[in-house]
């Protein structure tokens, strides 16, 4: 595959990208309120549904991840978008609890499927030393999607119909067609062929990588203090000014968007990935005891202390996004990177699905001293980050370079 192949290749899964996040955003910003509202269902049977979908997407990422390197992943990456695209399409014909369940199951299959499948594509349209690179280009660009979705929706929020509700979920699912179409621009390649001994799901008999992915999760807690705790916080045990949460949002969107890829520029290797995440853990240990001195303090030092936790968490972001991609990469053998994706996402999922309980018991509920010890926790994972990688160089070769080879 030429230069020319391979930037055009990356170019159509960007815009792809972005145009899928878009739709999400506007997806996330009405969907409570459409299932509610629109559909007809109770708050509690959307949770219990969501919540069941949740963990069938993060089981599903593994084998949907193996499928993709013994058949080459651009076409099951398609399939998972129009997957999506389909469920989209079938939620307002839905008026009962049994058929959300099952569309909501297979959207969030394709959602947690097209992550793997997705890691296995980069992989394969990328030469080695840009993947994270790529990774990190299309988290930025994703972020970007993300707010502007979240953004548009807001219209639709406003006129509070039903036909303004349904429009949104219906416009994420041509996002998912439109990105189907644009996948469809990229060459397929072969896949690698599976050397001789090699055994099936070897992914999840490797300990060094399943326990760097799940400490990556455990780091990944700082992610949510950021969505989920950071507005609980600022309401109800600061003197900051609502209004600032929204501001406060848009700091740490735009961090991502402008420094996401600059912070791979020195993550090239395991090791130096591992540093990354060590530095990850030290700024989210600085950035949670920064938000817990806000409460108790006037609103202009307040909003001042949460202004600096989060620019502080933000950089720990990028830190820990360029060591997690680079760790899920280049630890994982090229014949199956897609179900190496796949248990990297399993293992973070799982540690993250008890993020909310987590965070809500320690710093809403423990208040300052349980930020110190969350903190503490994301910067204790961080420092082990480097012997674990040490321990994983131990136990491989690390892949040589594999061209991808297009067959159509």
């Amino acid at each position: 595959m030429t230069a020319d192949v391979f930037r055009g290749s990356v170019r159509f899964l960007t815009i792809a990208s972005f145009v899928t996040t878009v739709g999400s955003g506007l997806y996330l910003a009405g969907s409570m309120l459409f299932f509610t509202r629109v559909v007809g269902l109770s708050v509690s049977g959307v949770g219990t549904g969501l919540a069941i979908a949740t963990v069938a997407g993060i089981l599903s990422g593994l084998p949907l991840g193996a499928v993709a390197d013994r058949v080459g992943p651009r076409g099951l990456y398609v399939a998972t978008q129009a997957v999506q695209a389909t469920a989209m399409f079938l939620f307002p014909m839905t008026h009962s609890f049994a058929v959300f369940l099952v569309l909501v199951t297979v959207a969030a299959i394709g959602q947690r499927g097209a992550q793997a499948v997705g890691g296995a594509l980069i992989a394969r349209i990328s030469e080695p030393g840009e993947r994270t690179r790529v990774r990190s280009h299309l988290r930025a660009v994703t972020n970007l999607g993300m707010g502007i979705g979240a953004a548009a929706a807001g219209v639709a929020l406003q006129l509070d119909s039903t036909a303004g509700y349904t429009l949104l979920i219906l416009a994420n699912g041509l996002s998912f067609l439109a990105a189907a179409g644009l996948l469809l621009k990229i060459p397929s390649v072969k896949p690698v062929p599976r050397p001789p001994g090699a055994r099936r799901m070897e992914a999840m008999r490797d300990g060094p990588y399943l326990a760097l992915s799940l400490l990556c999760g455990v780091i990944a807690f700082q992610y949510d203090v950021v969505s989920l705790v950071l507005p609980l916080w600022l309401v109800s045990h600061t003197e900051a000014p609502r209004w600032w949460l929204s501001a406060l949002l848009v700091v740490n969107t735009a961090v991502v968007v402008l420094f996401q890829v600059r912070a791979t520029r020195w993550v090239r290797g395991p090791l130096p990935a591992s540093t990354a995440l060590r530095g990850a853990g030290f700024l989210s240990l600085a950035g949670c005891i920064v938000l817990a001195l806000a409460a108790g303090v006037s609103a202009p030092v307040a909003a001042t202390l949460l202004l600096v936790g989060v620019l502080l968490l933000s950089s720990g972001e990028l830190g820990l996004a360029a060591g997690a991609f680079e760790i899920s990469f280049v630890l994982a053998p090229e014949h199956a990177q897609g179900q190496y994706q796949g248990a990297f996402n399993l293992a973070d999922g799982v540690v993250r699905a008890a993020s909310p309980v987590v965070l809500t018991a320690l710093c809403l509920q423990w208040g300052r001293p349980g930020w110190v010890v969350l903190g503490v926790v994301l910067a204790l994972c961080g420092l082990a980050t480097r012997p674990l990688t040490r321990w994983a160089l131990r136990t491989r070769t690390l892949p040589a370079t594999t061209s991808p080879v297009p067959v159509g």
